[in-house]
């Protein structure tokens, strides 16, 4: 193995509900190379053990000793950027000073910070928004996410601003309490019909003959999805909308649709200008560049 230790190659972890993919940057240069792991080796009783096992074990395929480790949780954290607060797939990791413990494990320094962040300071370094200020990603994947970039960086609340995918939704037809937006609009909503409906869920949005009922569901996630967007929009009126995720890049996702929706949501005093929004360019890379920022900020 090659020893390519330097002071500023960093490791990226992103740990997803089903998977965790390791990827690198190596003196502030994203590096074509990643491995991804199933996340159910993080469910075996120890999860950090696990975790840290594949970053390991991704830092010797690649031939790479980072001076630091960033890595992101589907979740909750707390503002230490240390603390798993809450996680709903991986609750293995709940409570747990994830940062604290994978450095005594791998030696190095750990940050958590959520996906979102690093997907839109990349974007904002390399992308589809770069150079840009004032700016709204939106995330739909497995889960949504938001983040905004305002002109003294990211906005960070109390904490973890901008989960909207768990903004409750009330429904006054029903006497149950309110759910949530990612209930309705997410990819594990997506998965749930491709089980009904006996389709693959990458084609659902391009399956042909799809049965009313279906296209139903679907119309009505794209309208969830949009008013979301919407709503984030008339909370902190950007000057640029950032969408990305696994959903917006399914075959056939009517992207188009999704972007009339959102005019229509918005409040007017966001329609006197065209409406910027653009679509996410640089895919996984996007969290290796936002991770390189991350540092030097």
């Amino acid at each position: 193995m090659t020893d390519n230790t330097t002071d500023d190659t960093i490791a990226v972890v992103e740990i997803g509900g089903t998977s965790v993919k390791v990827g690198f940057a190596d003196r502030g240069i994203p590096v074509e190379f990643a491995r991804t792991y199933p996340t159910a080796q993080l469910r075996q009783g120890a999860p950090v053990t696990g975790l840290a096992d594949a970053v390991t074990a991704a830092c010797r395929d690649a031939g790479f000793k980072p001076a630091r480790v960033v890595a992101t949780v589907p979740g909750f954290i707390d503002r230490d950027f240390d603390t798993v607060l809450h996680t709903a797939n991986i609750p293995e990791l709940n409570g747990i000073r994830l940062g604290t413990e994978l450095a005594s494990r791998l030696g190095v320094p750990v940050r958590l910070e959520r996906d979102v962040v690093l997907q839109l300071l990349g974007e904002s370094v390399a992308g589809a928004v770069k150079r840009q200020k004032e700016v709204l990603a939106v995330y739909l994947g497995t889960g949504i996410g938001a983040a905004y970039l305002g002109k003294d960086g990211i906005f960070r609340g109390g904490g973890w601003a901008l989960e909207i995918g768990h903004m409750p939704i009330y429904r006054p037809d029903e006497s149950e309490p309110p759910n949530r937006v990612e209930t309705y609009a997410s990819g594990a909503t997506l998965a749930e019909l491709a089980t009904d409906y006996d389709i693959p869920v990458a084609d659902l949005f391009s399956a042909t003959g799809q049965p009313p009922s279906l296209r139903e569901w679907l119309d009505e996630i794209v309208w969830q999805q949009a008013v979301t967007i919407a709503t984030a929009a008339a909370l902190f009126s950007p000057q640029t909308i950032l969408i990305g995720g696994g959903i917006v890049d399914m075959k056939s996702y009517p992207r188009q649709t999704l972007k009339q929706r959102i005019a229509e949501s918005l409040p007017h005093s966001l329609l006197v200008q065209p409406l910027d929004i653009r679509w996410a360019a640089l895919g996984w890379q996007a969290a290796i560049h936002g991770a390189v920022l991350l540092g030097a900020v």
